[in-house]
């Protein structure tokens, strides 16, 4: 099961995603995407399970780069073919279809019903200095 935080565009297809794959939760893996063209996958160690306890995930999106922070820290930063779209912000979660299950673990129906959960999110436009 994937839980993710992510903005999207639908067409063009850019993205930009946070997103905790189900069969480590020592783990996040930051991504995007820019006019389909994917691939930028980035696993960072959390050094702690995120499914204990609320942490702080966010991403600072630039014209010419998008850092990842963890509780404020920036862990990550990506600074090729970045995404110039603006998007949705979008929150999900999904099971992993049987050809990803390297990625992401096998999806097993008795771990039904699944959830995730945000406490809370928020965004800062460039053009303004004010939180949404």
């Amino acid at each position: 099961i994937i839980s993710s935080f992510f903005t999207y565009t639908g067409r063009p297809w850019d993205e930009i995603d946070i997103e905790f794959l189900g069969d480590d939760t020592t783990r996040v893996q930051f991504n995007y995407y820019t006019k389909g063209v994917g691939h930028h996958e980035y696993i960072y160690e959390l050094g702690f399970d995120a499914s204990e306890d609320f942490h702080e995930y966010a991403f600072d999106w630039q014209p010419d780069s998008i850092t990842w922070y963890v509780d404020g820290v920036a862990v990550y930063r990506a600074t090729k073919n970045i995404p110039t779209t603006a998007g949705q912000i979008m929150v999900n979660i999904w099971n992993v279809a049987d050809s990803n299950a390297s990625w992401a673990g096998k999806f097993d129906p008795k771990n039904l019903p699944a959830s995730a959960e945000y406490l809370w999110f928020g965004y800062q436009s460039a053009d303004s200095a004010e939180d949404k």
